[in-house]
């Protein structure tokens, strides 16, 4: 990531030296308007402190120093509150939602963009926003933020997932690089098994850590989605209802293609059930599921194993010798204008800015999320060989958003215990998989 180091340096510098001016009030009406000036204020997740709330803030501080204008001709400045965390900013907008107290622009995580689109939170941008802009945003990106046609959000941070595999263990057992998986022709399930396989009868490291702890219930939607949609399944239909859908044939087929990775002894497990979430780049497991926040890691703590690993497409699903679909898990943190903006006009502009292809990869270097724009991926050399290469590949090709619906959190948490049940219960006497599925979109769908 040195390409972006000198930006790094500009976000410490503009928010040392400026950054409160981003936050400072302005005289005029209750928002800080005046006949010269519109304020546009946008609540974060984050807190001033942490290293994505610094972008936030110099991002802020040279949108103020640029000559944005409204319709009118007034200037447009931006004021940033931190909301330090996503519960708050979630109940900041709850508090707020009636009474129209709302700011002009507020973050949205990538899955909740439709609930906030369909309760009117969220307006539709797509006329502000010219097309040659929309047009150097990945497709997930435009995908996960277009409901009925109206484009909602934006975003400048994404996180694709992939395998991560230990290069040199591969190796040890005669595999080469025409045998790793591509987005043209990828690993099934049935190769990582093979290949898991294969290291354990050669007494080399073997295990898999699946992250299926990460995130919480969030975090098996992200990293595990794939499984049905590589089926050919779905979550839900377009009213949000499971029912038909994650119980059907191909998603039930779909999931369980998880379920060896829970099998063996409870003393030797096939996969990793650890707490160290180094246990890859240490050598300690063969392959990973994870986003691109691995890659940061390694290239700063790890970089003797920079070039020992690399990243395929997540295993697609198999029944006989038919393959299914190449699919990854992404979206992140993206803002959209809300319903109490008085000129959605100059928010837009500002969102616009917020996630443009500069803003991006200033993100980039800062946190390891990777950029939502084409032009950043053509023209950064972090993005033309390696592991960085092979998972940007993956995020502009097959990067599937999750499901685009107001019923999302209790289908993302019906995922997530049926991933759990999985893995706690394969293998007993009782385990019944396709009925507890059925019983999780009874509880989804109540």
């Amino acid at each position: 990531m040195k390409a972006f180091k000198k930006v790094a340096a500009m976000v410490m510098a503009l928010t040392m030296a400026g950054g409160a001016f981003a936050l400072a009030g302005c005289g005029g009406d209750e928002d800080g308007d005046t006949d010269e000036l519109k304020v546009v204020k946008v609540w974060v997740h984050k807190s001033a402190q942490e290293d994505e709330g610094m972008v936030y803030a110099a991002l802020a501080e040279q949108f103020n120093n640029e000559d944005f204008k409204t319709t009118d001709g007034r200037d447009i400045q931006v004021r940033i509150e931190f909301k330090n965390s996503p519960d708050v900013l979630q109940s900041s907008i709850n508090a707020e939602v009636m009474t129209g107290g709302l700011p002009d622009i507020v973050a949205v995580d990538a899955p909740n963009i439709a609930a906030y689109a369909n309760s009117g939170i969220i307006i539709n941008i797509k006329d502000y926003i010219s097309q040659d802009s929309l047009n150097d945003y990945v497709d997930s990106v435009i995908e996960q933020s277009t409901i009925n046609g109206g484009l909602y959000a934006l975003s400048g941070q994404d996180a694709p997932v992939g395998l991560y595999y230990n290069k040199e263990l591969l190796s040890s057992v005669e595999y080469d690089e025409s045998d790793i998986g591509t987005i043209e022709n990828p690993w099934t399930w049935d190769d990582l098994k093979s290949a898991m396989q294969k290291l354990k009868a050669a007494n080399k490291e073997y295990k898999i850590n699946l992250r299926t702890g990460f995130g919480g219930d969030e975090g098996n939607m992200y990293l595990y989605s794939s499984l049905v949609y590589s089926a050919g399944g779905s979550f839900c239909d377009a009213n949000g209802k499971t029912s038909g859908h994650l119980n059907s044939d191909q998603s039930v087929k779909g999931i369980q293609m998880l379920e060896w990775f829970f099998s063996g002894s409870k003393s030797e497990p096939w996969y990793y059930d650890g707490s160290n979430v180094d246990a890859f780049p240490q050598g300690i497991v063969a392959f990973e599921i994870y986003g691109p926040w691995e890659i940061e890691n390694i290239n700063s703590t790890y970089a003797d194993f920079s070039g020992k690993y690399g990243i395929m497409p997540v295993p697609v699903y198999f029944e006989g010798q038919t393959k299914g679909s190449v699919t990854s898990g992404c979206g992140s943190w993206g803002f959209g204008v809300t319903n109490s903006a008085k000129d959605p006009q100059a928010a837009a502009q500002v969102v616009e800015y917020f996630t443009n292809a500069a803003a991006s990869e200033m993100m980039y270097d800062a946190i390891g999320t990777f950029p939502t724009h084409k032009s950043s991926y053509a023209n950064n050399q972090d993005f033309s060989s390696g592991a960085a290469k092979s998972l940007a590949d993956i995020m502009q090709t097959v990067a599937t958003p999750r499901p685009k619906t107001d019923n999302y959190a209790k289908i993302t948490t019906a995922f997530a215990d049926i991933i759990e049940y999985m893995q706690t219960k394969y293998g007993a006497a009782d385990y019944d998989l396709r009925g507890y599925i059925n019983q999780q979109v009874a509880i989804a769908d109540a």
